[in-house]
């Protein structure tokens, strides 16, 4: 192996935006992923993502076209409790995640290979091959892949249940925050495809779901089923680089810690922490520079947010803070890395 051959582990978004940014500067990179094909596990993709995003700003800091992929959100709604409120769509995208080639994956996943990637499938990254990996290899595999377990980083663990179903609604986002659950429940639309999601703790139970599924056919008229559940690891601390088996490892996206701590929005993580993590590549300390740029303060809202977890009756806080905009959310909304307008979670009129 020469010193310009770089191997990524994971083929999602921070995977592919590295591979791309450092095929293009000469490097020769072999992306290596656990599935079968691109796209991620099929128990949670397909799927459609809403994310508060500044789309050009994006797609100058990465270096790639990215606007094909996203739709202004049109709808925004939701119900904290039984209370429906509709929200701003400023600055608001869905996007389609997975195998199809409608998604953001498959986008990237074209260019990588006209750019010369090579990629490796069902070739997933085990505690053992951690140890024989070379030096400076990215890492970059999903939350779900128990890679922040092998590392030994200290992590939180999320649980979280997906289905997904046809629809003739298009680019809509429906929220549900209620005492089913610590974090939210979840509609998006796009493409011709529903996807809902409930995420929370580990315990998050049949119970817990079945509240929201019913929730969702009284409030929406929309059936939901076939749910499937992963369990996922993220850190407690958001970091570049780390050391393991005496070597220095490159991070990127989940594993990296690089998401919002609040509500989970991973987009502008994921493709700001691979271009970060392909600079590293070229620049240890430029690297470092962005990261700290765009981490600030991830670190302290992730502390913020593990006390949160650690509180009694917090089921019934989020829903509550929810309530009151912008003396209790100003924390949450800028814990996005690389999103600053703090206007994207704004109610704009509640309905009785």
């Amino acid at each position: 192996m020469t010193l310009k051959d770089v191997q990524i582990y994971g083929a999602g978004l921070s995977g592919l935006v590295s591979a791309i940014n450092l095929v293009r500067e000469g490097y020769h990179i072999t992306v290596y992923e656990k599935e079968e094909k691109i796209g991620g596990s099929s128990k949670c993709h397909p799927s459609v993502h809403m994310t508060p995003l500044h789309i050009q700003q994006m797609e100058k800091y990465v270096g790639i076209e990215l606007q094909s992929c996203f739709s202004k959100l049109d709808d925004f709604r939701g119900y904290i409790g039984q209370k429906k409120c509709v929200f701003s769509t400023k600055n608001m995208y869905v996007v389609e995640r997975g195998p199809r080639k409608s998604s953001l994956d498959y986008f990237l996943y074209k260019i990588a290979l006209e750019e010369g990637v090579t990629f490796k499938f069902s070739h997933p990254l085990t505690s053992e091959e951690l140890r024989s990996i070379p030096e400076n290899s990215i890492i970059a595999t999903a939350g779900y892949s128990k890679i922040v377990r092998a590392l030994h980083l200290p992590y939180v663990t999320f649980k979280q249940f997906d289905t997904r179903i046809q629809t003739d609604l298009e680019n809509v986002s429906i929220a549900y925050f209620g005492d089913f659950t610590t974090d939210y429940g979840y509609i998006s639309t796009k493409n011709g495809l529903l996807s809902a999601q409930l995420s929370g703790p580990l315990n998050l139970s049949q119970e817990n779901l079945n509240r929201f599924t019913n929730l969702v056919k009284e409030t929406e008229g929309i059936e939901l089923d076939g749910w499937s559940s992963i369990v996922s690891y993220f850190p407690k601390k958001a970091r570049l680089f780390t050391k393991f088996a005496g070597k220095t490892f490159v991070l990127a996206g989940d594993v990296a810690g690089f998401l919002d701590p609040f509500f989970g929005f991973g987009m502008n993580g994921a493709l700001i922490s691979g271009k970060i993590a392909a600079i590293s590549i070229l620049s240890k300390q430029k690297a470092l520079q962005e990261f700290k740029q765009f981490t600030s303060h991830l670190n302290r809202d992730l502390l913020v947010h593990t006390i949160y977890w650690h509180l009694p009756f917090k089921k019934l806080i989020l829903s509550q803070i929810m309530k009151f905009q912008d003396n209790h959310l100003s924390l949450i909304k800028r814990s996005i890395p690389g999103f600053t307008n703090e206007d994207w979670l704004k109610i704009i009129s509640i309905v009785d």
